[in-house]
């Protein structure tokens, strides 16, 4: 592939690899939805979508509401970031084998589950029009902080994702595999009981 962009091979993969964590931060960011609140077609808005109300009047828990709408949401970003992940791979060079690109897969989606979670959160905390950019801030601080400080590093679920730190030939990280079902499950928790104490 870099012969035929007139750039090293290197340089080439580095960049895929840097643009497939971006895209799969985008995809948790966008998919993981407003919480309860109704998402608008065109754009992001401030304040509840009119269709709010009806949907806190029917007699569903706030908890099984979130969690049917993050449910959803997390299958559709587990697929998208799933084959994004094995594009990568056959694209990149290097010969990876099967079970290969399936834990790199497995590790990739796992780590994006962490971001998802953090965007479910802010949905709840947010208006739409902030939730973007509220996980942007957080996951760059994020990032700056793995480069500064080397635990943060270790269990930096960006840095799980990552090909470059990570290579898809090597063991599987656990440190930071692990720490991503933790924040996964703490801040979905989080959620539901911010949902469950705010007023509509």
């Amino acid at each position: 592939i870099g012969p035929l962009l007139g750039a090293p091979p290197e340089g080439v993969r580095r960049s895929l690899e840097l643009g497939a964590a971006l895209l799969n931060c985008f995809a948790a960011i966008f998919l993981a939805g407003a919480g309860v609140n109704s998402q608008t077609t065109y754009a992001a808005t401030t304040g509840n979508h009119g269709s709010m109300l009806f949907t806190l009047s029917l007699p569903v828990s706030r908890g099984r509401l979130f969690f049917v709408r993050a449910g959803l949401g997390a299958l559709e970003t587990c697929a998208l970031v799933a084959a994004m992940a094995t594009l990568t791979l056959l694209v990149s060079p290097g010969a990876t084998s099967a079970p290969q690109m399936l834990q790199y897969a497995a590790r990739v989606v796992v780590c994006t589950m962490a971001v998802y979670a953090l965007s479910s959160l802010l949905a709840c905390l947010l208006d739409e029009m902030w939730q973007f950019t509220g996980a942007c801030i957080c996951l760059t601080a994020v990032w700056m902080l793995q480069y500064r400080f080397a635990l943060v590093a270790q269990f930096s679920p960006l840095r799980g994702m990552s090909l470059m730190s990570y290579p898809a030939t090597a063991p599987m990280p656990w440190a930071p595999v692990l720490t991503s079902l933790l924040l996964t499950g703490m801040l979905s928790w989080a959620s539901v009981l911010v949902l469950q104490r705010k007023e509509y």
